[in-house]
């Protein structure tokens, strides 16, 4: 709810600061999107940094001139001036201005198209296969428990074999989930989702359940991030909030993952996307073959299936995972 009572009070009325009314407009647009508010306000924090050195320091300020100032700016980052970002990252900054902005004024009257301004085209085909070898994978666990980063090597586990978000995995009752895993062959994952879709919300009262088969090596990891729970209902320490795990399991996670050939957490969500595609088609998925090797209504199908497991609201984004259908 806005801290004051009137729209014409400073920022419409949700707080002097204006990052701070931008993270208000938002509780009240999204409620119960925890994630997606702390998503939002961050690159909201960014567009007030820039803000300031033009001297905007208020949202009645803000008008679509602005946004289109800020949009060159982010363009001429693009383009290598200044520290370079991706294309994605540029869009989503303005995508969250229009966001904000309609939280704030209560109407999307200022707003500006991302892809049009900025002139550019992201690019969510992967054209470079994952690493599939759990190998490589153990013996980075293993140097991770080595160094006491226990729940930090059982989430990637969980990541690996379940195709999860490393929030997802945090928030994972591993404990409840092998029950339901022994019953029925899949889990069903409520917690730390994009866009609330994993639970109901004021916002979202309905929702689908997120279904994700479950392994025998999916089992194993399931045992192994369960004992680590102890009498929680999560792998988050005791004594530690979730956003300072979540920032250990990046800081730890990235240099041994590179030291032992995987790139990144995401490659191990698209290496269990990749053996997904070739349990439901038969075929190596697109970006290890080169191409796709199994009939086209067989392969939107899977993508479809592969689509609802990762926790995405489109079937056009498992190619940032598995790589074209053409």
């Amino acid at each position: 709810m806005p801290r004051y009572h009137s729209k014409t009070d400073r920022n419409f009325g949700f707080g002097k600061q204006l990052s701070y009314a931008g993270r208000n407009a938002l509780k009240t647009l999204m409620t119960g999107q925890y994630h997606s508010i702390a998503t939002h306000s961050e690159r909201w924090q960014r567009f007030c940094d820039w803000a300031k050195t033009r001297n905007i320091k208020e949202a009645h300020q803000i008008s679509n001139f602005i946004l289109k100032d800020y949009a060159d700016y982010l363009k001429a980052r693009l383009n290598g001036q200044g520290k370079a970002i991706a294309v994605s990252t540029a869009q989503n900054r303005l995508s969250t201005c229009n966001t904000v902005l309609k939280a704030l004024r209560g109407n999307p009257d200022i707003a500006i198209n991302p892809s049009e301004v900025l002139n550019a085209k992201r690019c969510h085909i992967r054209t470079e296969p994952p690493e599939l070898s759990r190998e490589k994978l153990t013996a980075a666990q293993q140097e991770l428990c080595g160094h006491g980063h226990n729940r930090i090597a059982a989430l990637l586990g969980l990541c690996r074999e379940l195709g999860l978000r490393s929030r997802e995995a945090a928030l994972l009752d591993c404990q409840k989930a092998l029950i339901q895993a022994r019953g029925q062959g899949t889990i069903d994952i409520e917690r730390g989702t994009k866009g609330g879709r994993g639970k109901s919300t004021v916002t979202s009262p309905s929702r689908v359940e997120r279904l994700v088969p479950v392994s025998d090596t999916a089992m194993k990891a399931l045992e192994t991030a369960a004992a680590l729970q102890s009498d929680k209902d999560n792998l988050v320490p005791e004594h530690q909030r979730l956003s300072d795990f979540l920032s250990a399991v990046r800081h730890y996670s990235g240099a041994v993952l590179k030291q032992y050939g995987l790139n990144n957490r995401h490659d191990l969500r698209a290496a269990y996307a990749c053996e997904r595609y070739q349990q439901i088609t038969d075929t190596a998925a697109p970006v290890i073959a080169g191409k796709r090797e199994c009939l086209k209504s067989l392969d939107r199908k899977a993508r479809e299936l592969i689509s609802c497991e990762l926790g995405h609201g489109r079937k056009s984004v498992v190619a940032s995972y598995i790589g074209s259908s053409r």
